[in-house]
């Protein structure tokens, strides 16, 4: 999956494990920064287990909170993901 398709992907599955409380308009308008909107713990959970079942990527939800802030910084740890799971 090329980088534009997998940030399209990802902004749909932030903003549906959200629970409505914001669209992909909000999510532009805060560039992309979940911490902006105020994404919440459960919705982070639910991100995490939307990524390792459509994405097959596993994440560790312990890891390092900047990793998890916006659509970048996911995008590029799916990236280090899918290339472990590739080799």
């Amino acid at each position: 999956m090329d980088t534009d398709a997998l940030q399209a992907r990802l902004v749909a599955l932030v903003v549906e494990s959200g629970d409505g409380n914001f669209s992909e308009q909000d999510l532009a308008a805060a560039n992309g920064s979940l911490r902006t909107l105020n994404y919440s713990s459960l919705s982070y959970m639910r991100l995490i287990d939307a990524i390792e079942n459509e994405l097959g990527v596993y994440l560790d939800p312990e890891a390092d909170n900047a990793l998890f802030e916006n659509i970048e910084s996911l995008t590029a740890l799916i990236r280090r993901g899918t290339d472990q799971v590739d080799a």
